[in-house]
């Protein structure tokens, strides 16, 4: 496939030119879909000129290195209106969600897949929220959740399990004296202890840690000190439900030897603790800026302070606009 290459700000995006012709100018993104300026951007949008029998816009969403996240249509530009199928994807170029879109909200049934193609989530939606029987899978098939919803929230018995099919979590959510929680251990003996929802991955030795390891294990590449380049390299990755890092990627770049070192850094992280959700061990997905800047110093080995990753949560529709 062909590609032209733009440059702003010092910033070199790859910008896929399938049917550029009929292509508008690209919109970049923040992470929180806003339009921004090219080099405050973490991805960035085309929209196909007008399909005049169809009365609608193909529209694709790619990351700043040329990856696809997301194909569908949109009825409207001004303002933006989804109709259609959306698809989402993985880095590795597989399906990560679909759902059917009318008048810009999701309606229809929901589907998520892993990597490798295995369901890992269904649903429904109607008018833009979930209703009726929803579950999750675990990779190895192994139900993970089970429960229902109504007018888009929550309702009735919730059922959760380890990926050896053994009971993790009862809730109880429709109950005239409030909502009551329960935790089992994998053996099936009763969780004693403080009941969290939902549990972070820990790094060894806690955060302090987690950006000393950076800090400490970054180099400032020769070529890039030498143009005198400095600023941050975001970093996405996904501590796995054994706690392994994975999935890393650069997100918004700085300069190619930058963020060849910053990807590397991130990749060397050691196992953390891994994430919970209701006692299930969880994958979850993170941001983390890596900082360049002179405050390097060979020398004295003087590190620049590093900034704490951020969790990076943008999995259904109701989460992702």
């Amino acid at each position: 496939m062909k590609a032209y290459y733009m440059v702003f700000c010092g910033l070199l995006f790859v910008l896929p030119a399938a049917g550029s012709a009929q292509t508008m100018p690209a919109i970049y993104l923040n992470e929180r879909d806003e339009e921004v300026v090219p080099d405050s951007a973490t991805h960035y949008r085309l929209i196909e000129q007008k399909n005049e029998l169809l009365s609608t816009y193909a529209m694709r969403e790619y990351s700043l290195a040329g990856t696809l996240l997301l194909r569908g249509t949109l009825a409207s530009i001004e303002p933006l209106v989804r109709a259609g199928v959306l698809t989402w994807y993985h880095p590795n170029g597989s399906k990560a969600a679909q759902v059917h879109y009318r008048n810009d909200e999701a309606d229809g049934v929901y589907v998520a897949w892993y990597e490798d193609g295995r369901v890992s989530q269904r649903g429904e939606y109607a008018d833009g929220q979930r209703m009726g029987t929803w579950i999750s899978v675990h990779r190895n098939g192994q139900k993970r959740s089970k429960g229902s919803y109504t007018a888009g929230k929550p309702t009735g018995e919730w059922r959760y399990y380890y990926d050896t099919g053994q009971l993790s979590a009862i809730e109880l959510l429709s109950r005239e004296r409030g909502p009551a929680l329960a935790f089992f251990n994998e053996d099936a003996s009763p969780y004693v202890g403080r009941l969290h929802k939902r549990q972070l991955p820990e790094f060894p030795g806690g955060q302090e840690a987690l950006l000393s390891f950076v800090a400490r294990n970054t180099i400032y590449p020769k070529n890039t000190r030498r143009k005198g380049i400095m600023g941050n390299v975001y970093v996405r990755y996904t501590v796995d439900e054994g706690g392994r890092v994975g999935q890393v990627e650069v997100v918004r770049g700085l300069a190619p030897e930058a963020d060849q070192e910053a990807r590397r850094v991130v990749a060397s992280l050691p196992a953390f603790q891994p994430g919970r959700e209701y006692n299930v061990p969880t994958a979850m997905t993170f941001t983390v800026p890596i900082h360049f800047s002179p405050a390097f110093s060979l020398l004295s080995g003087t590190r620049p302070p590093q900034v704490p990753p951020t969790e990076a949560r943008a999995s259904t529709p109701d989460e992702l606009y």
